[in-house]
């Protein structure tokens, strides 16, 4: 990896600090293939080199980096496994970026030095059993009773299930046509890992993402404190919105580092490789497939990290972030198949 022209100091010193990382973990991502069993050990090395401050202001313990700086550990960690690079990617925006835009003073003093440590991990959760794409029409429930507001509902394919500390959740304070009309009938609420009522419903098997817990969640009459709640009542599509611009361009940075070490792995191969008295990789297919790979992997950083530069400069990134998401998955998905043929 390289770095790009605008990056700064502390982030150029971060991309080496997290290449040499992934350098020396590369074994351990390997192992986690066979095993599948979640890299604890590698997310607390992670933890102590303070990466997980990236977006964090340093007055709460951050390293203030950016999302460019979130996106350049990413991509990094992917190369070691999806597991270690999606557990990262989705506690900073399973919370982080909630909290820097919408929470209170008191909840960022609460909540944001302890992800900056590593301590708590997060988890994002919108997709339902019924809900995916629309994410409007979350039917998890929540009527406000004292102090407290009660969940009641499922969710779906959430990343980080049962090794998440806090989980951003996202459901209905409000069935009135003129809220739902103005978006203004969600509200997003930090639920603590443990809470009675809360549970981890089942664990995915995934193609591809292996050692990452991904499942089902249950909420049963969860009594959440109404300081938990993000933002003001109502306001949780503003919440939800905001943040994913974020995760686009964190979950794209995760497919980044994937394709760097599948161009090397082939390449290394036709180098070793000899058919017809000669080594494949003078074989024309072969160097097309390779260059082809090259240009999509140039052009995925470049939209990647051109998003990430737009957000660290509070830009509606909007459409950047969206089509870095679509372009990169589309890239991602035919540089590993050609890596394959070759």
């Amino acid at each position: 990896m390289e770095p790009f022209f605008w990056w700064n100091e502390k982030q150029k010193s971060l991309m080496e600090d997290a290449r040499a990382f992934a350098d020396k973990s590369l074994p351990m991502g390997e192992e986690i293939l066979w095993t599948k069993q979640f890299p604890s050990d590698l997310l607390k090395d992670v933890a102590r080199k303070g990466w997980f401050g990236g977006v964090i202001p340093q007055e709460y313990g951050g390293m203030d980096v950016g999302v460019t700086g979130v996106a350049i550990v990413t991509e990094e960690l992917s190369r070691v496994c999806a597991a270690l690079s999606g557990a990262y990617a989705v506690s900073m925006f399973g919370g982080v970026e909630q909290l820097l835009s919408f929470g209170s003073e008191e909840q960022k003093q609460r909540w944001l030095p302890k992800i900056a440590k590593g301590d708590v991990v997060g988890a994002v959760c919108i997709t339902e059993p019924f809900v995916g794409s629309d994410a409007a029409g979350v039917e998890t429930t929540t009527k406000r009773e004292g102090d407290y507001y009660v969940l009641n509902g499922k969710k779906r394919f959430i990343t980080n299930a049962g090794l998440a500390d806090i989980y951003c959740v996202y459901a209905r304070t409000s069935e009135k046509p003129r809220d739902k009309s103005k978006y203004q009938h969600l509200s997003a609420f930090l639920v603590e890992k443990g809470t009675p009522g809360f549970s981890v419903e089942k664990i995915n098997e995934l193609s591809g993402w292996f050692g990452l817990p991904n499942g089902g969640l249950d909420f049963n009459d969860v009594r959440v404190p109404a300081e938990n709640l993000i933002g003001q009542e109502g306001a949780g599509w503003k919440v939800m919105v905001a943040g994913l611009n974020f995760e686009r361009v964190a979950f794209a940075a995760g497919m980044l580092g994937s394709m760097r070490e599948a161009i090397r792995y082939a390449v290394a191969y036709t180098q070793r490789r000899v058919q017809f008295d000669k080594p494949t990789i003078d074989i024309p297919t072969n160097q097309s497939k390779i260059a082809e790979m090259l240009a999509n992997l140039y052009t995925s950083r470049l939209l990647v990290y051109h998003a990430a530069h737009l957000l660290d400069q509070h830009k509606d990134a909007m459409v950047e972030a969206a089509t870095a998401k679509m372009l990169t998955s589309d890239m991602y998905e035919k540089l590993m198949s050609d890596a394959v043929q070759v």
